[in-house]
């Protein structure tokens, strides 16, 4: 469950992708809109009127800014640059490089017919 893993943890768990989440999703994007089958995640069955949905309820104990390793903050910038290569990942901060990784998770999954809501 996300709620027992530390944040660092929890950030290791989606740069861990080994492929481009925007890649990933281009791809099932276009096998969706030429197939008369959706592609789905492995584990779900799903459909765009009827996505897989999770609700998560994460009470914060840990303090909102805990501490990140120096090689975790690295994996980040090479993972912002695998979904935009043009962003300069070192020069914004940790939230914003977070954010773009998450949105092109975010559109991964939503092509997969996955929502976490």
């Amino acid at each position: 469950m996300a709620g027992e893993l530390s944040f660092q943890d929890q950030l290791l768990t989606v740069l861990e992708n080994e492929e481009s989440y925007r890649e990933q999703a281009i791809e099932i994007e276009g096998e969706n809109r030429t197939s008369s089958k959706f592609t789905t995640h492995t584990d779900f069955d799903a459909t765009p009127d009827n996505p897989h949905r999770v609700s998560l309820r994460i009470t914060r104990t840990e303090p909102h800014r805990p501490d990140i390793d120096g090689a975790v903050v690295a994996q980040l910038h090479k993972a912002v640059k695998d979904e935009k290569p043009s962003v300069p990942a070192e020069k914004f901060d940790f939230d914003t490089n977070l954010g773009i990784v998450l949105d092109a998770a975010e559109r991964y999954y939503n092509a997969l017919q996955c929502e976490i809501a």
